[in-house]
């Protein structure tokens, strides 16, 4: 038996005592170091996941060691591996799936959000999706992978080259990520736009200009950064009605917008600017598996340059049995940035 919270029925996690899971053909077993809550936990917790059914183990962010290996076995995972896992399921018959886009697959679906996730002792996951991770990962850090992931696809959707001025709607966890990704991809330029002023500090402490909405004409300071021109990528990963419309004032002639953020409500777009710019706006959606083993020698590289200090990035770790506190604490704003259970 292991310990694990189980998310029962909507709004109410139970710490209970389940099987551990049991290993087939090309699945090997993972002993979780430290899993991540991310937002869409907290939607799923909350009963508004579209697809999400209880009773379930949340978390799609973790990382462990590897306790068991089964049969069928081409990646060479071995027991004691340091890992992270990608946590797609794709049905591999669709249209997308057979065009080589498993990670927009019309059904799928994820560990810990319609399998048991990380929130326990042991996950078990398909050896092909396991990545390997050096010792220059701390644990911590290597927690962080899948978050990293999704900020590596949605700058390469929205194309970010050597020498691109990039802005980020919104300056959480997501967007944090996606700038410093943009960052490492040659930007020379990257603006947040952010109203928390913790979070505000935060941002600045990385490095980053940021704008506050709140005490500042944020297109006046647009304008003075970019020479009148606008920023030629734009990551909405708000999922505001006011992000949305600032990503179209704030996107020069021709740029590309990235749509990362989930919205609460359809929000509404000013399409004059679409069409009067000739703006792309792209939608991104999770990573493919590609991008998650990139991702992983990207944060190598980060540690080993000392480019970013990314223990900056989690702002919190708790116990499993204070997980409840931690989507809580999600849910009023009061969490800086990554929140992490350990296990």
């Amino acid at each position: 038996m292991m310990k694990a919270a189980v998310l029962t029925e909507w709004k109410n996690l139970e710490l209970k005592d389940v099987p551990v899971p049991e290993i087939g053909d090309g699945e090997c077993l993972i002993k979780v170091s430290y899993a991540g809550i991310c937002g869409s936990d907290l939607v799923i917790y909350n009963g508004n996941h579209p697809t999400a059914q209880a009773p379930v183990i949340l978390s799609h962010e973790f990382t462990g060691v590897v306790e068991k290996v089964g049969p069928n076995n081409p990646n060479g995972i071995q027991v004691g591996d340091r890992v992270v896992a990608e946590p797609l399921i794709s049905c591999g018959v669709c249209e997308a799936c057979t065009e080589g886009h498993w990670h927009v697959c019309r059904s799928l679906k994820l560990l810990g959000i319609h399998t048991d996730g990380g929130f326990a002792e042991y996950v078990k996951v398909d050896t092909n999706k396991v990545v390997k991770i050096s010792d220059v990962l701390t644990d911590t850090i290597a927690a962080l992978a899948e978050p990293f992931a999704v900020g590596f696809h949605i700058n390469e959707r929205g194309g970010t080259r050597n020498g691109d001025s990039v802005f980020i709607v919104g300056g959480g966890p997501i967007g944090l990520v996606a700038g410093i990704v943009a960052q490492i991809c040659g930007a020379a330029q990257v603006v947040f736009s952010e109203l928390n002023p913790a979070r505000v500090e935060l941002i600045k402490s990385l490095g980053f200009t940021v704008i506050n909405p709140a005490n500042e004409d944020v297109t006046a300071r647009v304008n003075e950064l970019t020479n009148g021109e606008g920023f030629d990528v734009v990551l909405e990963v708000s999922g505001s009605q006011g992000g949305v419309l600032l990503a179209t004032d704030v996107c020069k002639i021709r740029g590309t917008i990235v749509v990362a953020g989930f919205p609460g409500q359809p929000p509404k777009t000013d399409l004059l600017k679409v069409i009067f710019k000739e703006l792309s706006i792209v939608g991104s959606r999770v990573y493919t598996l590609n991008n998650f083993r990139k991702t992983v020698k990207m944060l190598e590289n980060i540690v080993r340059e000392g480019r970013f200090d990314l223990d900056k990035l989690i702002s919190d770790i708790f116990d499993i049995a204070d997980l409840e506190k931690g989507l809580q604490m999600m849910a009023t704003g009061q969490n800086l940035s990554k929140i992490l259970i350990k296990q």
